[in-house]
């Protein structure tokens, strides 16, 4: 591309290596805010130009449609996924979420049949029966870090619906192996130092992969000595053929496997989490939300047919989604030289699209900070700007994952929220944490308390 390429607004660029290290850390610090403080300043489209890199964001719906529809083929995932020293590739191989072209769209037909809507209303029954098992070992007035129990459920559900295996036994060490692959995909210093300078981090890193490939390589083993059809997402990976009669080999499996694991449960634990603190702090939501689980349930376990009846419980989890989305950002890198918004976007530059900004954007919503489930009502619905909400992305690489998550989000809620309540401590305080995905910082202590006419009808 031209030498003379003019680009968006954005800070003065960086040429001294020290600086850079300086700015990296800074921005990595205080990453929220800095992104607010570049949005203010120089718009929903700009530029951070380090060296011969340049980094293009975007919150802009417009050209966030541009980037993931129109022009989809002219990008490939960004580096930083592909990279198998410090990114996530190292950790999840050559999965969806990491693969691209042709490999990545056998894959995902490969995957897509036990997505399909009709094979996961059959994992309803699982989700709400895993459900009543976490909610019969919680007790009134007890206080619990609730990002843990959503994560542990979540886990327990994607494990038996797409594998048919048990890991009720491994979830605290898939739990840290996933939480480190997380915070060493976005620890920048990661990339400073060779892989075999055993740094502290370095160690975690492998252990992390080491426990993934020792619980993912058994359930695939325990699968081969029986070699049994059972409907299942990994009956169909392991059973599937190419047009030469191929089969995926274990290491194929094994990557799509942890990234399902990944994919499939951290977003929707994620979801709850920030659904529960949402709630916690906004009664009148709290209570419309539980008249409506009592007028249709009258008490009983929900079912995939409750659903439809159910429309402010799904309109709670979309509000939520908008507020924190899981997947609050994403990357995508140019293959070729092309012209984004006006601007030439040479070969190899990265293009990051931040989501949660768009979310949280006055532009597209009326007080955009304020939980209103109502945004979700039908008639309202329709009236949001087109791609101002992603919460699954959009485009060719649509979460293949977003039915399952929904219908999952909503059956966890309307079977937990029937029974308690939970409350967080006068003055709490809760902070984002945006790795891949954006978690409550520290966990999110909660009090459990029995719901007054549960609690009634008990005695």
């Amino acid at each position: 591309m031209a030498a003379n390429m003019h680009y968006p607004p954005g800070p003065p660029p960086l040429n001294n290596p020290i600086a850079i290290l300086r700015f990296t850390r800074q921005v990595t610090s205080h990453l929220f805010e800095t992104l607010t403080a570049w949005q203010r300043d120089y718009g929903d489209f700009f530029c951070i130009r380090a060296g011969k890199l340049v980094q293009y964001f975007t919150s802009n719906p417009e050209i966030i449609y541009q980037v993931t529809v129109e022009q989809a083929a002219h990008f490939h995932k960004d580096e930083d996924y592909k990279n198998t020293r410090h990114g996530l590739a190292r950790f999840l191989g050559n999965g969806l979420l990491v693969s691209d072209g042709e490999f990545w769209r056998r894959q995902r037909r490969l995957v897509a049949p036990a997505l399909h809507a009709r094979r996961i209303e059959s994992y309803a029954d699982t989700m709400v029966q895993y459900a009543l098992q976490v909610m019969d070992s919680w007790r009134d007035g007890v206080r619990l870090d609730i990002s843990r129990e959503m994560t542990r459920l979540t886990m327990l559900i994607v494990a038996k619906t797409l594998f048919n295996a048990d890991v009720s036994g491994d979830v605290q060490r898939v739990g840290k192996a996933l939480e480190v692959i997380q915070r060493h995909f976005v620890d920048t210093r990661a990339a400073l130092l060779p892989a075999w300078v055993p740094t502290p981090a370095e160690r975690r890193a492998r252990r992390a992969k080491r426990d993934l490939d020792d619980i993912i390589y058994r359930i695939i083993g325990d699968w081969r000595a029986v070699g049994q059809d059972r409907g299942d997402l990994l009956s169909m990976l392991l059973l599937a053929r190419d047009d030469d009669d191929r089969g995926m080999t274990d290491v194929q499996v094994r990557d799509e496997l942890v990234t399902l694991l990944l994919a499939g449960h951290e977003t929707t634990a994620n979801t709850l989490n920030w659904t529960w603190y949402l709630l916690a702090q906004h009664p009148e939501a709290e209570a419309r939300l539980h008249a409506e689980l009592d007028a249709v349930l009258a008490g009983r376990p929900p079912t995939l047919a409750d659903l439809e009846r159910l429309p402010y419980t799904e309109m709670v989890i979309k509000e939520a989604l908008r507020l924190y989305p899981p997947a609050w950002g994403f990357g995508r890198m140019a293959i070729e030289d092309i012209e984004i918004a006006g601007y030439p976007i040479a070969k190899g530059s990265s293009l990051n699209i931040l989501l949660y900004f768009t979310h949280h954007d006055p532009r597209w919503w009326d007080e955009p900070d304020a939980f209103r489930p109502e945004r979700f009502s039908p008639e309202s619905e329709a009236r949001i700007p087109k791609y101002a909400y992603l919460p699954f992305g959009g485009g060719p690489r649509v979460c293949i994952g977003n039915s399952f998550a929904m219908m999952e989000a909503r059956l966890l809620l309307a079977t937990l929220a029937s029974r308690y309540r939970l409350e967080l401590e006068p003055g709490q305080r809760v902070e984002m944490l945006p790795l891949i995905t954006l978690n409550p910082k520290g966990g999110l202590p909660m009090t459990l308390r029995v719901r007054q006419g549960v609690r009634e009808a008990a005695l």
